[in-house]
């Protein structure tokens, strides 16, 4: 899986073009870079004791963490104790210091330099006391970041750890600032901020939101108000949506399933997609990007069964090498769409 990586620049080409204005070619973004950037820039006031610390002690507790990487079978989070980026490695935490290095962001434990963390895109360079973990992808962000993009005019939003970054695509906005902790309401979050034009609120809702673009589906909508304006959008990861839950298909390009059947879909965060496709088990990968989803070719068991149950497996997984995009409906259920609109509509269990 490739988790979604907004490129500003292309969306604020296709934007351009739809209104015959030129975009701003300052707008590539890299998101784990910029999460680390921000890291490396900024002061350490009240920073925890240095060097290696066990879990619970202090720092990062295990839910709240910025980034999630996978490392073959191994799972890592980077995430923030205050102004401190930490790397959790199973039960241990490293305090991070950021060292020179010739592209991305790189990392060196405290207290030990032989355990590294240098970022690349979405894949990272990782050593732990020496030793390289093979194959470090970032596959989930997590409650200590989130990114909101929107429309017309264009604008991005990332918070990490204790930064907000808000910016409109034609540069007459740019704010970064310290975020300070967000505020819960019924189903909602709000961080507030006095930036150099004034006070800046975001508030980001727990409904469902299609960016008016591409379509893509997003977990949250985001106001953001700031210098008597509101710049609505989406936020959050689109993965989210996806992943978790073990899908129930109940109809296959409009035509139902056949009674009894069991046809079923689930997304993991490692780019995986299996589930039963009528008859036999199958697996495969899956992609997410800004523009949509897509799915590889999908290995299956060779079992026999009736032959209604071969015919509807063989259009079940005919229909999955052309979907090109996801919804969600209102209701929750999840629709993959193929190039040609049909559809494969399930339902979280």
């Amino acid at each position: 899986m490739r988790l979604i990586s907004t490129d500003f620049e292309s969306r604020s080409r296709r934007l351009s073009m739809m209104r015959s204005r030129a975009c701003d070619r300052s707008w590539h973004i890299w998101v784990l870079p910029f999460v680390l950037a921000l890291s490396a820039c900024a002061a350490v006031p009240d920073a925890p004791p240095a060097g290696r610390v066990l879990a619970g002690e202090h720092g990062v507790r295990e839910e709240a963490f910025a980034v999630k990487l996978r490392c073959d079978d191994r799972v890592l989070t980077v995430g923030y104790a205050g102004d401190r980026m930490q790397l959790r490695a199973g039960d241990e935490l490293f305090a991070l210091r950021p060292v020179p290095a010739a592209s991305g962001a790189k990392f060196e434990a405290e207290a030990d330099p032989a355990t590294t963390f240098w970022s690349r895109g979405e894949r990272a360079v990782v050593t732990l006391r020496g030793e390289p973990l093979p194959g470090c992808r970032v596959v989930a962000h997590g409650s200590q970041a989130f990114r909101a993009t929107g429309n017309e005019p264009g604008w991005r939003l990332e918070i990490y750890g204790p930064q907000l970054r808000f910016e409109t695509a034609d540069g007459s906005v740019r704010v970064f600032r310290r975020s300070g902790e967000p505020v819960a309401s019924a189903g909602a979050m709000t961080w507030s901020l006095q930036a150099a034009g004034g006070p800046l609120t975001v508030t980001a809702s727990d409904a469902h939101c299609a960016d008016t673009m591409t379509g893509m589906p997003y977990p949250k909508s985001v106001r953001i108000d700031y210098q008597g304006r509101a710049y609505q959008g989406c936020g959050g990861e689109p993965a989210a949506l996806l992943q978790g839950p073990e899908w129930r298909v109940e109809d296959i390009g409009g035509a139902g399933i056949v009674d009894g059947s069991r046809v079923t879909l689930r997304f993991g965060d490692d780019g995986r997609v299996a589930g039963a496709a009528s008859c036999n088990r199958y697996s495969g990968a899956y992609e997410l990007t800004g523009e949509g989803l897509t799915l590889g070719r999908m290995l299956t068991t060779k079992m026999a069964c009736a032959p209604a149950l071969m015919q509807q497996e063989q259009r079940f997984l005919g229909l999955m090498a052309q979907v090109r995009r996801f919804e969600i409906a209102a209701d929750g259920a999840l629709a993959l769409v193929a190039s040609d609109g049909r559809r494969i509509v399930a339902r979280g269990n």
